[in-house]
């Protein structure tokens, strides 16, 4: 687009809205200005002026008062320079505005446009903000302009930035947006940005200034119109596209001024670009000196080992680890992120032959290597497999100590052989049942560690909760408990490679509430399950000293109160020592020939008396 193209409103109806009375302005409820949070002081200062600045704009109505829609001023489209209109009841002389250069981004002469243009001239803190941004544009602008001319975008969108961030690669939003180009996480990393333990790809300048580059593209593509396109980076693609069709217009100018029709922040957003770029076009017109701007971030790009530190590189490029981090702001940690393969460094110019040879050394002793958590293992288990400790981990990696470690953590390690998994010899597990059949899925058991959660558990498996939690007999509101077991049918596209779970022909698997199951718990503690006939003067007492349970433990087995009386002729179960069953535990003929205590049908009494390896406490079951 050429500058000299001018989209431009009739001057003479540019401050419709401000003859309006100012209204008190509510507190913000939409977009960043929500939440503080981490924000940036600077985004901070500038948020709060721009509530001020527009604080008679917000959509509040009086009764008899005005529309909140307004009387849109009908668009013009000229060759020449705007002329200075006068308009009644404000301070309407606009001469200085004529003669101004335009940008390769449509201009269009709303009163909001013309406050911010005033607020940069005569607002000390205006100024004061503008000054500072095309200042820290000239570290940035050259790789910025070079970028979007690359993607055939106009490069004025250079200004998106300069709104965003004012040139900040380690800016941070209240709404948790980062970077130059102010990213969410999802967006970033749908555009190629990654964020993990030790890097933010979002405060790479570079790498950021190509995503967004892409994603101007796209929604420029999709809306058609760069007003729209800048409305929908700041509100979001799905939220401005539900405001369209709510509304049935495509025209932003309607829509910011329409009831409910855009979030108070982006009604002014897209003003705020356009008057950035007016002002980066004519800085002597703002009171700026046109050379005054930092000079262009140079450096030399060296690829060295993932997991190298930084003062190591510092060393070899005669300088500091600050200044290392400075020109590459991505990074989290004092080691560059951890990984598989090389990773490419900027290191001061001129200093790339000695960071190269001081990367090779490192590369030929490794002392640390990268290892990618699998889902189900700790930091603890790591430590052991890789025979460290876990404070040395965590220290090796500026964890803190109660940092989780999450599956897919690139985790440095040392550069041992490690030692194969702790496995359970055939380690039992109680199933909710055993009629679940799906043949194109896999069963395979997965053991909870701390901090697991069936939504988590059930999104890497890529199951359904509720179907996780009917094959467990879970509750998906309760906490899962560090050592339970879940039964998965996984679908086939899952890499079980990246997590630790056992095979059905690894386990033993008992389905809970089967003789089966009972005989088997009560063999490990020496005892088998048997059912007891009641005959004349048993009582829950009297069972208990004969069978060493206690009256609890007998309550507890049948689901009785400890109160029962107990009737001639009714059966209980009981969890006798195996060294009364049977034919101890037989009562005798002559007392009641009718009543014996039966074994419960299970294993074979010589199976269920499994003699047990510790002593067998007072309360039953395990």
């Amino acid at each position: 687009m050429s500058c000299a193209r001018t989209v431009a409103l009739v001057l003479g109806a540019v401050l419709v809205s401000g003859a309006v009375e100012a209204q008190p302005a509510p507190a913000p409820t939409t977009g960043s200005a929500a939440v503080d949070g981490d924000e940036s002081p600077e985004l901070r200062a500038l948020r709060l002026a721009e509530l001020a600045l527009f604080a008679d704009q917000q959509p509040l109505v009086r009764a008899g008062g005005p529309s909140p829609l307004g009387t849109p001023p009908a668009a013009v489209t000229s060759d020449v320079a705007p002329r200075a209109p006068t308009v009644a009841g404000t301070d309407a002389d606009m001469s200085w505005l004529q003669g101004l250069s335009l940008p390769d981004i449509p201009v269009r002469w709303d009163d909001r446009v013309v406050r911010y243009l005033r607020f940069f001239r005569d607002d000390p803190q205006g100024r004061s903000f503008i000054r500072s941004w095309r200042e820290r544009s000239g570290r940035y602008g050259p790789m910025v302009r070079a970028r979007l001319r690359e993607d055939r975008l106009p490069e004025d969108l250079l200004y998106v930035a300069m709104v965003e961030s004012g040139f900040d690669p380690r800016a941070r939003s209240g709404a948790g947006a980062v970077g130059m180009w102010q990213f969410v996480q999802g967006t970033g990393e749908e555009y190629g940005l990654a964020v993990t333990h030790w890097e933010d790809q979002r405060m790479d300048p570079v790498l950021a200034t190509g995503a967004a580059a892409r994603y101007l593209g796209d929604l420029y593509r999709r809306f058609g119109s760069w007003e729209l396109a800048f409305a929908a980076y700041n509100m979001g693609y799905g939220a401005l596209l539900r405001a369209i069709r709510k509304y049935n217009t495509n025209d932003f100018w309607v829509l910011a001024r329409i009831e409910a029709g855009l979030p108070f922040e982006t009604t002014f957003y897209v003003a705020k670009v356009m008057a950035c770029a007016i002002v980066g076009r004519n800085p002597a017109r703002f009171g700026l000196d046109p050379a005054r701007t930092d000079r262009p971030l140079r450096y030399d790009e060296v690829q060295v080992p993932a997991g190298m530190p930084l003062s190591v590189i510092a060393r070899a490029a005669h300088t500091t680890s600050d200044a290392i981090r400075e020109l590459n702001p991505s990074m989290l940690r004092q080691r560059v992120p951890a990984g598989e393969s090389d990773r490419t460094v900027r290191v001061p110019p001129g200093q790339a032959d000695s960071v190269t040879r001081a990367a090779a050394r490192a590369r030929n002793r490794p002392a640390l290597v990268a290892y990618i958590v699998r889902f189900g293992e700790t930091i603890d288990s790591v430590a052991r497999r890789f025979r460290t400790t876990v404070a040395e981990l965590r220290d090796g990696n500026e964890l803190s100590e109660n940092e989780r470690v999450g599956a897919g953590t690139r985790l440095l390690v040392p550069a041992v052989e490690p030692l194969a998994p702790e496995v359970e010899e055939q380690p039992t597990i109680a199933v909710a049942s055993s009629d679940f059949s799906y043949p194109d899925r896999q069963r395979v058991f997965y053991r909870i560690v701390d901090g697991d959660r069936a939504a988590e558990v059930a999104q890497f498996f890529g199951v359904a909760v509720d179907d996780l939690c009917r094959w467990n007999n879970i509750d998906p509101g309760a906490a899962l408990q560090t050592g339970m077991f879940l039964q998965l049918f996984v679908p086939p596209d899952v890499d079980l490679s990246r997590a630790v779970v056992l095979m059905p022909d690894e386990v033993r698997i008992l389905v809970v509430g089967t003789d089966e199951f009972f005989d088997y718990h009560e063999a490990q503690r020496g005892r088998a399950r048997v059912r007891h006939r009641i005959r004349a003067g048993d009582t829950l007492t009297s069972l208990g000293r004969r069978f060493d349970l206690s009256v609890g433990s007998l309550a507890r087995i049948n689901r009785i109160p400890t109160s029962t009386v107990l009737r001639v002729g009714d059966e209980i179960i009981v969890y006798a020592p195996a060294s009364q069953t049977p034919p101890a535990a037989t009562p005798a003929p002559e007392v009641q020939p009718a009543a014996a205590e039966v074994p419960v049908p299970g294993p074979a009494p010589s199976e269920a008396a499994a003699p047990s390896p510790a002593p067998v406490p007072e309360a039953p079951g395990g």
